[in-house]
C-alpha cells in the first residue's frame, strides 16, 4: 500500500473517533444536553496511537519496498551475469567450429595431395618394366675410402655428357666392398660409395636425384681376376646402369 493510501484511512480514522467522542460523551451531573466536541486531550489519546500505527505502515512499506529493490537489482544481475557465460558460451563454440573446419580443410588437402603423390608413383612404378639396361660402367676406390679419384671422376664426365637433355633414363647405383672389414663396416662403407657418385653426378652435372638409385651392397658379389681369385682392388667400385625405357630406345636406333 503507497503512504498516500496509509495517510488517507489514517484522516478518516481520526475524523471518525473525534465525531464519536464529541457526539456520545455522557452528560455530566446536573447538565442535560450532549458535548459537540471532544476536549484536546481526549483528541490527543485517540491520535497517537494511531499516529504510531502510521509510521509503523509507512516503515512496513519502505522495508518492503527496499526488498523489491534488492531482489530486482539481483534479479538483473543474475541475467547479466547468465548472459554474459551465454555469450561466452557462444563464443568459445564459434571459434571450435572454426578451428574444427580449418582441420577438416587440411585433412582433405593432406589425402588430396597424398592421392596425387600415390598415382604419380603408381605411374613411376608401372613404367619401371618398360626400362632396359643400355649401359654398364664403373668407377673404383682406394681401401677404406670414399673419395672419388681423377680417373674416376672422369668416367663420370662422360657418363654425364652422354646423358645431356636427355629424358626417359634411370640410373642405377650400387656401391661395393672387399671382404677386409666387417659385414657391417663394409655395408655403411658401400652406401657412402654410392653416394659420393651421386652427389657428384648431382652437383657437378645437374643430374635430378630421381633419376637416381642408390643402394649399398657391402662386401657381397666380390669381383675375380683372370685366375678366378677374388680381387679386392676391383671389389672396391660402385657400379652404373643406365637404364632407358623402351620408347627412348627405340627412338634412338
Amino acid at each position: 500500500m503507497s503512504k498516500t493510501g496509509i495517510r488517507k484511512i489514517a484522516s478518516a480514522t481520526v475524523l471518525v473517533g473525534f465525531i464519536a467522542a464529541g457526539c456520545t460523551k455522557p452528560a455530566e451531573a446536573g447538565a442535560s444536553k450532549l458535548w459537540p466536541f471532544a476536549s484536546k486531550k481526549h483528541i490527543k489519546t485517540q491520535v497517537d496511537p494511531l499516529t504510531g500505527r502510521v509510521g509503523e505502515l509507512e516503515e512496513i512499506n519502505r522495508q518492503q519496498e527496499a526488498r523489491i529493490k534488492d531482489m530486482d537489482q539481483r534479479a538483473q544481475a543474475g541475467i547479466r551475469q547468465a548472459m554474459s557465460k551465454t555469450e561466452e558460451a557462444d563464443a568459445k563454440a564459434q571459434a571450435a567450429d572454426q578451428k574444427a573446419g580449418e582441420a577438416q580443410k587440411s585433412a582433405m588437402q593432406a589425402n588430396s595431395n597424398a592421392e596425387e603423390v600415390e598415382t604419380r608413383l603408381e605411374g613411376r612404378l608401372g613404367n619401371l618394366d618398360n626400362y632396359q639396361v643400355v649401359r654398364t660402367m664403373q668407377v673404383n676406390f682406394k681401401l677404406n675410402q670414399t673419395s672419388l679419384d681423377e680417373q674416376s671422376q672422369t668416367t663420370l664426365d662422360e657418363l654425364a655428357s652422354d646423358l645431356k637433355d636427355s629424358k626417359g633414363y634411370v640410373l642405377e647405383v650400387e656401391g661395393y666392398t672387399d671382404r677386409s672389414g666387417s659385414l657391417q663396416n663394409n655395408l655403411e662403407l658401400s652406401r657412402q660409395r654410392a653416394t659420393s657418385v651421386v652427389r657428384y653426378l648431382s652437383e657437378k652435372h645437374d643430374i635430378p636425384l630421381f633419376r637416381m638409385r642408390t643402394i649399398g651392397m657391402g662386401q657381397t658379389k666380390a669381383v675375380e681376376d683372370e685366375n678366378g681369385h677374388v680381387s679386392s682392388k676391383k671389389s672396391r667400385r660402385v657400379e652404373i646402369r643406365l637404364l632407358k625405357n623402351d620408347m627412348t630406345v627405340v627412338a634412338s636406333k
